[in-house]
Parts: structure tokens; sequence; C-alpha cells
């Protein structure tokens, strides 16, 4: 999402037996390791115990903070210091381009200098537009170096990029001011150690009034002192109060900013200032001098935040860091993060020292991204279970300021949404997320969520319940406590299907059920006033939305269908019987029907996806027009709904068709022998031709799975790890967005991707690495290979557990209790699950859970068998 509108060969393979013989240190031993020649077997029995690997190491925190020479877009990530899906990411806002640098962050890859605008401790993870950036301060040697601004804050202070480092939980930099900032975090609070020239040059600078958007050059926000506080103890020890984030993505969403409160504790007093304005806060805003001794000039800050109440981010500071020492809290944060890498264990990522750079490369590109995966969503609510209500007033009350002010809302609790089990039994849920990018993730990171961290994935779909609870229907994009609809589609409905799919199930299911029915049937449902189905009268009587809408508008609704009636076939039969649900098979079978109407926009002639005027006859359909899409083309988007694959091959004359259709996408052809170039593969939105860096493209490599050439998939996934992505600071071909980009990467490497996202399996290529241990709810998955991809790409065989398994499609239930998947790799395309009664299924009611689509869908529970 962008919203811009208008080789090496693995010198030593560590078998499974070597995981488990693990240091004090973390690192395996190597003394079990197997040779790596050409034949080498990498396929180990899978460990039965999770050993500690120090995966940090591997970690590249400045990937994606710079633009893609390709697409022109940034990662838009931010270096910043947080722990895994900490509601604080503390660390630097630079001056933004347009929609680059949204998440904070953006220098260009070669960059020996920068400037930073200020510090702040909310961050948004890789999204397309400008948000949070909440309480902005600077240190500086001397006052005047931070009186250059009128609000009492530097604008752009230089650094040197060789000064600056990031690990997990840690960004650290020297500025050309002579002061040396280290920052660190918890889940809800900050810590920062400024490092001075000498003991008289203490100066500190807080803002409350900058945020997020104000970080383009000289820029100042529109807040003003009437939307922010700031109070300051007379020795200077406590700085607490409110500064605001901004709304999200206006024009498209809210128009409201949301709060955030502060509570800071210094371990170092003011000096007894003559200098006029200092030490005396003014509208917000406050230079201060602290008193440093000779001996250690450094000024600690303690800092917790909230989103309900200054008590409560003091209750968050003294809750979760009272007292320890910042290199104990870094100590903690990368702990934190080494146990979450640790849930993917690549067998070379045990022995640095045996890596060539090649090797290494590879990794750091791998647990980056699974770094990034597991930021966000973040937590919202406080340690006391307090959290920003999204409940709204519409319309909004009379003279209430939507410009620069906060909506008035109440404060929730975790405690206050319990509910009865299907089963029977108590259900709550004790932390409560935001920052969902919707449209984003449903392609493939709230699966990887849900496999990886089932619980945190529960909670966060219960907090989409809540939300919906609170708003009138499930938002589309969450920032803060506020729902934006910067793109098309009710795109929680495929999160929540995708998540239920790959194991997130212990949240409010009945509730869940019975707003997705909402959704899909009541043209009313909104959350704040933000329809869950646009125009939804017309989309109902004729099966479209009409131009000027756009087409991907209407691919978004047929996806959302689809995973409307996924999520509710998959639900217990009790819960589809409950009065408040009330989901028959007549309504399952109107909602696959409804993924079918993409036939109303297909332009049979041409063999694309067009769009259409608005009837002009009643009952029937408008006439075809070209196509129009959203950040895209055509050739992108035609394969962005991936239950529809085999009836889309059929309507374009069929695979011989389809696999051409592909080729030029991939600008290669049937040899597999053509590379091709970065500027085909990540084009921009509005190349004719592949664009890796967003979401709509992200399905289409595995299409030829369907179209009976997967070494095709097999060849052009590897080449896009390789040429689209790479471990620089441009090392991401387009927006994170929230961990979406990520999450493609992750899935990519391990052979295999959820191509349709709201059924419950994995279509395959080939892994990247030769060994790898997924770790399913403390069950081994053992992903091996008897050499290495980057000299033998293609599947000549794959066994799963010790059955030999023929098709390029993954049932999630064969390997979601862990076990084992060998492949077989050669250097030349084979015939591996080439045959047609291989096909995987296809279709929107089509049975997921088997390998292949022979045979007609069985009759499963929620399901209207052979549909």
């Amino acid at each position: 999402m962008h919203l811009s509108r208008p080789t090496g060969r693995w010198a030593v393979a560590v078998t499974a037996a070597a995981l488990l013989t693990t240091s004090a240190t973390g690192m395996a031993s190597a003394g079990t390791s197997a040779g790596t020649g050409a034949g080498s077997d990498h396929r180990a029995v899978p460990p039965q115990h999770r050993s500690v690997l120090p995966l940090t190491q591997y970690v590249n925190p400045f990937i994606g903070t710079s633009a893609a020479t390709t697409s022109g877009y940034a990662g838009n990530n931010n270096p910043g210091a947080k722990v895994p899906f900490g509601f604080t990411d503390f660390g630097p806002d630079m001056p933004r381009t347009n929609f680059n640098g949204s998440g904070g962050y953006l220098n260009p890859p070669d960059a020996t200098t920068g400037k930073i605008n200020f510090f702040s401790l909310t961050h948004l993870n890789g999204v397309g537009c400008p948000g949070q950036g909440a309480v902005g301060m600077m240190p500086a040697s001397t006052p005047t170096a931070v009186a250059s601004s009128s609000s009492g804050v530097p604008t752009g202070v230089p650094f040197h990029t060789a000064t600056e480092s990031a690990t997990p939980g840690y960004y650290g930099v020297t500025l050309d001011n002579r002061v040396k900032v280290d920052l660190t975090a918890t889940t809800r609070t900050g810590m920062a150690r400024f490092t001075y020239p000498d003991a008289g040059s203490g100066y500190f600078s807080i803002d409350t009034r900058l945020n997020g958007n104000s970080n383009r050059s000289t820029e100042a926000g529109k807040l003003t002192p009437d939307h922010v506080s700031l109070d300051v103890s007379k020795d200077g020890r406590v700085l607490s109060g409110q500064t605001v984030a901004p709304a999200f993505c206006t024009p498209y969403g809210t128009p409201w900013n949301s709060p955030v409160y502060f509570y800071a504790e210094f371990d170092r007093p003011l000096v007894k200032s003559t200098e006029g304005a200092v030490n005396s806060p003014k509208d917000g805003a406050a230079l201060l001098h602290y008193s440093l001794p000779a001996h250690d000039p450094t000024l600690t800050m303690r800092v917790g935040i909230s989103a309900v109440s200054v008590a409560n981010a003091k209750l968050n500071l003294h809750t979760e860091n009272r007292s320890s020492g910042f290199e104990q809290t870094r100590k903690a944060a990368d702990s934190a993060w080494n146990t979450r890498l640790n849930t993917i264990q690549v067998d070379r990522a045990a022995d640095a020292s045996r890596l060539t750079p090649t090797e290494r490369a590879r990794l750091v590109k791998f647990y980056t991204a699974l770094y990034r995966v597991f930021g966000s969503p973040t937590v919202y609510s406080d340690v006391n279970g307090d959290f920003r209500s999204m409940g709204a007033e519409r319309p909004y009350p009379t003279g209430v300021d939507t410009t620069g002010g906060i909506a008035p809302r109440r404060t929730a609790n975790v405690a206050d949404y319990s509910y009865v089990k299907p089963g029977g039994g108590k259900g709550g849920y004790t932390t409560h997320y935001s920052s969902f990018s919707l449209w984003d993730t449903y392609r493939s990171q709230a699966h990887l969520l849900a496999l990886l961290a089932p619980k945190e994935s529960s909670e966060m779909m219960q907090s989409l319940v809540v939300d919906a609870e609170q708003c009138g229907a499930f938002p589309h994009w969450v920032d803060a406590s506020d729902d934006s609809t910067p793109m098309a589609g009710d795109n929680a409905l495929p999160v929540l299907a995708g998540a239920y799919a790959f194991g997130a199930k212990d949240f409010d299911v009945t509730s869940a059920a019975r707003l997705v029915k909402q959704s899909v049937f009541d043209p009313t449902s909104a959350c704040n006033g933000n329809k869950s189905m646009t125009a939804s009268e017309q989309y109902l009587r004729d099966g479209y939305y009409p131009s000027p809408e756009w087409s991907s508008s209407n691919i978004e609704r047929y996806n959302s269908d689809r995973a409307a009636a996924a999520f509710l076939a998959a639900v217990p039969d009790s819960v589809r019987r409950d009065p408040k649900v009330a989901v028959t098979q007549s309504d399952l079978a109107t909602l696959y029907d409804r993924a079918g109407w993409w036939r109303h926009i297909f332009d049979a002639a041409n063999g694309t996806i067009a769009t259409r005027a608005a009837p002009t006859t009643p009952g029937m359909p408008g006439a075809l027009m070209p196509g129009t899409f959203h950040e895209s083309t055509e050739p992108n988007y035609f394969w962005s709904f991936g239950y529809a694959w085999t009836d889309l091959i059929k309507a374009i004359g069929g695979k011989d068709q389809a696999v051409a259709r592909l080729d030029r996408l991939f600008s290669i052809d049937s040899s597999l022998s053509t590379v091709p170039t970065a500027a085909q593969l990540n084009g921009g939105q509005d190349a004719e031709t592949f664009y890796m860096g967003n979401e709509m493209g992200f399905n289409a490599p595995w299409a030829y799975n369907w179209a009976g050439a997967p070494a095709s998939t097999q060849y052009i996934v590897q080449k896009l790890m390789d040429i689209t992505f790479n471990a620089g600071r441009d090392g991401l071909p387009g927006n994170d967005d929230m961990g979406a980009l990520s999450s493609w990467n992750v899935f990519a490497a391990l052979g295999m991707y959820p191509t349709v996202a709201s059924a419950p399996g994995l279509a395959l290529s080939t892994p990247q690495f030769p060994a790898a241990t997924v770790w399913l709810k403390n069950k081994p998955l053992r992903i091996t290979t008897d050499g290495d991809a980057s000299a033998r790409p293609f599947i000549a065989g794959l066994t799963v557990g010790r059955t030999s398994h023929q098709s390029s499609w993954l049932p999630l239930c064969e390997v979601k209790g862990g076990g084992a998947m060998s492949f077989t790799l050669a250097a030349r395309p084979t015939g591996w699950a080439t045959a047609e009664s291989l096909t995987p299924p296809s279709g929107p009611d089509a049975d997921y859970t088997r390998s292949t689509a022979a045979g007609r869908p069985v009759d499963l529970p929620g399901r209207p068998g052979g549909r």
C-alpha cells in the first residue's frame, strides 16, 4: 500500500542433532554436522526440543529505510528500538518526501550524512501514509542548537551514518551536535541515554506539538497548545503530559488525531538557569538544561506511554521498567526478539563464523523479514488492561474540532469483554492490539502470525472483534483507536478467515461470526460511518460496482465474500446455529456464488479484468469498459484472487495461455533461462510487468502451479528473492506495510505461500535453505532439501512425513502438528506436479484440505457439498 493516488555453496550443514547440543551462549555445536557435497542430504530427524540460536545478529533494522530504485518507493521502516508487538517504537524522525519516509526514517542507501528532526516514541512499520511520531524530543550541547526553530525543537540536526547502529531493541547515533543518543524499549516504555561532550552541555528539548505529520522539512504540525500539555517538575526529574498522534491517512480515513500520554523520569536535576526561556515550559514545549557530573556527563530517561492517561503511562513505566539499567533493558529486548526469531531456525545460522558473504546476506534478509513480521500489530492496552475505545459519536458533535482535535472517547478494559466459548467455558483476552493494516496483511502476514504466535494472533483477532463491537462493524485500517479507509474492501474478513484457518482460534468466534454475517448481508453495516460494503444496494443488485469505481474494488469485495463464506463454514456447528448468528446453508451458498461474481467484470473478448458502466436496462449489466486499478495494473491484479485461478485459466483459453501470460508478466520465457531485471520484476504501480513492491502481486508467482508449470513458480520465486530484495537500506522493493512484504519473503524462503488467503493450505515452491525447523506450538516442522536452491532450484520430489507428495498444494492439516517435509532438488526443470490430475484445488467452495482438485468437494460441516 503506497497510497499515492494520482552463490555460494553451504560450507557446513548443522544437523538436527547439532541443534540439540547447544552451549550456554546459544551457539549450536557443529560437531555432528554433515558435509555438503553435490549429493549431500540435509534431511534429518526433526528435533524434539527447541534449542536457542543467536539469531538477532542476523537482523539489520536499516533494511527498508531507503527507496528502491526500481519502484521508487521506500520500505518506510524505522530502525528504532522496540520489542515484539511493542506499543513503543523509540526512534528517529527525519524529513520525508511525499509518501516516502512515512515510517519516520528516510535516507538514500549510499548516504553518509542525514538529518533528524526529533526522536519520538511511536512509529508505524512500513506504512504508505504518515502517522504516529509522538512525543518529539531532541538533546543538544548548546542552547542555540535547540532554539533554532520557533517551537524550540531543532529542525534537522545533522548526523553521519557511520555513527548509527541498530539491533533488535536498540538504536544509537552520535549527532553532529556531539551528543550520543542510545535508545531501547519495553512494550509500553522507552529508555534513552544521552551522552554529552561535557558537564555543562546537558540541554534537552521536548515539544508535544510535534508528530508524524510535521516531519516534512520545516513544516510545523497542525496542532496548537489547546491539543497538548506538558508538566515539568520543579527539579526537572519528571516530565508528563499529553501529545497527539496524527489522524492516519487523511483525507482517506478518519479526521481525528489520537492522544498519547507520557510520564518520564530523569536521573539528573535541572541547573539553576538564568538563560531566559531555558527551564520555562510554554505552550506544550520546553528547553531544559540538566546538571551533569563531570565524570559522567550522561542523562538517562525512562518514559512510559499510554493512550488513556498520564496515570496509566506512569503505571506502565513503574510496572515494566522502574529501575533497570540501560544495558539490562537493552539485553532484555534482545532476548525477547531472539525468542521470537527462534520460532524458525535455519541450521546454517547456528555458526556465523562459517558463513560466506552470500550465505550471511541470505540469513540477514530472512531474519530481518521475520523481525518485521513480529513488529505489528502493536499492543494498545495498558498493563491494567485499559485502552481507548473505538466507539465514536456519529455524526460528529457540533463544535468539535475535527482538524487538529481528539475525538471524545471512553476508556474500555479488556476485562469488559469476556465471552462464552463455543464448547463451553469462559473466554477472554489480556491484551488489546492496534495498528491493523488489513488490506496488506490479509495476504500472508496474518497466516504467519497464526502459525508462529497463535496466542498473540488470537488476541489480535479478539481485538478486531472488540473494535467492531465498539464502532459498529469490523474496521478497515486501525491506527490507535480509529478506523480509516485508505484501501478498498472489507479486509478484516480475510484476515479473520486466514488467521482462523492457520490456527488462531482462541477468541470470541461467535461474535466474530455474527459480525462477519452482518458485514456481508447488512447494507447498513458500518464502523463509525465507514461502511462495510460501499454502494451495497447496487452491488447486491447488480453483482459489481460500476465505473467510476475501480475494478480492483470489485476484486477486493469478491475476496471478502469468499473469506466470509470460508470463515462461517469453518466455525463450529454450534456457532452457526446460535440465534445471534443463524447462518444457513443458503447463506453460505449465496456467498460462494457472490465470490464468483468476478465474471461480471471479466472481458471474455480480451481475456482481461474490466469494469462496467452502471446498468441502463433493469436486469441487464452495463457496458464493459477498460479496467481501472488502484496502485497497480490489470496484469498484476489479474492473479490477486487465488481461489478462482482454475476458472480464470479456462476463461482465457487454458493452461498454455495462462503460462504465456505469466511469462509476459515476469519477463521470462519457457526455457527458464532468462534472468529478468530488477526493473522488470518491480516496475512500480504503472508497470505492465510484475510489481513486487505492492500486495496485489503477491500471489502471482504461484499461479504457474495451477497452469501446469510449477517449475516456473520455483524459478521466479527465487529470482524475486535474489533480485528485488537485498540486505541493504534499499533492500525492500516497496512499503513493508506492517510486515506484509516481509511475510511474503519469509513464506517464499520456506517454499510455500497462502495463495488462497482464507483457505487452510499453501502453494509450494523451492525452500531457499537446505535445512530449517519451524516451531508450531512447540512441535517441529522440519523442512529439508538435498542441496542448495541457488544451484538446484527445481523440485524433483517431495516427501511429507513418510508419504510421497505429488501436488504443488499442501493442505495445512498435513503439517499443522509438525513433522517433516523433505525435498529432492534438480538443476533443471522436472515434471513434478505437472500432471493434469495433480492440479491444486480451486474455486470459491473447493475443498482445500485436499492436495488436488480431483473429484468434487466433499460434504464438510458448513459447506454445501458439490457446489
